[in-house]
């Protein structure tokens, strides 16, 4: 597991050494009981996660309850924010770019697959922050983990001009091979600079999950599901035991 710590904050990427942590098939007991060997084995002590079930959009929930008193499925969308202490939001992937964002008091987790990239799901989310704290960019940090690079991720012509006919400047993250490559962490990245972060507030893991399957499920590279990641962040005063 790929952990950091900044302003207050967790921030863990999982690895296939971890387990298939896709909590959103377990019961509440099941989720509670890896949960705990999750954080035993990392020398974490931080909440039970909250997630969504991703559907490739670009749609972003902000629970207005007190999370802790919530389930921990928290709906359908590909974006999950928060301004509560304490709490543990995290989206699952396999290939898709998971994006944590930091800002002074909310944090949020993006599930940026190719389709929810292309609707700019973590400009958007990036936005919401922005108008929910009233910050400037600057004041914000953000996270990409490991997903499929651009020498893996290939896509049809049909894809390709989804993207152009979206945003002329998308097509910068193309290349052309056999097929379309799409750099989605670099289109990420520009998305997230568009809405003013600062380059140096962006850290990137730049491992490709297709590349290196002794380390990462992938969905292209294990031809469907083998197993999900779980990329997660938590605000909270004691973060390690």
């Amino acid at each position: 597991m790929i952990i950091k710590k900044v302003n207050g904050c967790t921030i863990c990427f999982s690895q296939k050494s971890d387990g298939d942590l896709a909590f959103i098939n377990m019961s509440k007991e099941e989720i509670t009981s890896e949960w705990k060997k999750i954080c035993k084995k990392n020398g974490l002590s931080i909440a039970e996660p909250f997630f969504l079930k991703q559907v490739h959009g670009s749609e972003i929930i902000f629970p207005g309850k007190k999370l802790s008193e919530s389930s921990h499925f928290q709906g359908e969308a590909d974006a999950l924010i928060t301004d509560q202490e304490d709490v543990t939001l995290g989206v699952f992937t396999a290939d898709c770019l998971p994006v944590i964002i930091i800002g002074e008091k909310t944090i949020a987790a993006v599930h940026a697959g190719w389709k929810s990239t292309r609707l700019d799901i973590t400009g958007k989310t990036i936005n919401k922050i922005l108008a929910m704290e009233n910050i400037l960019p600057s004041q914000i940090t953000v996270f990409m983990g490991p997903c499929i690079g651009s020498c893996c991720l290939e896509l049809g012509d049909e894809v390709a001009e989804m993207f152009d006919s979206t945003d002329k400047s998308y097509t910068s993250a193309f290349s052309k091979g056999k097929k379309w490559h799409l750099d989605l962490r670099g289109l990420n990245t520009m998305q997230a600079l568009s809405k003013g972060i600062p380059f140096h507030k962006i850290q990137q893991e730049n491992d490709c999950t297709k590349c290196q399957p002794d380390t990462y499920f992938s969905y292209r590279g294990d031809k469907g599901r083998s197993g999900s990641m779980f990329s997660f962040v938590a605000r909270s005063k004691n973060l390690f035991q």
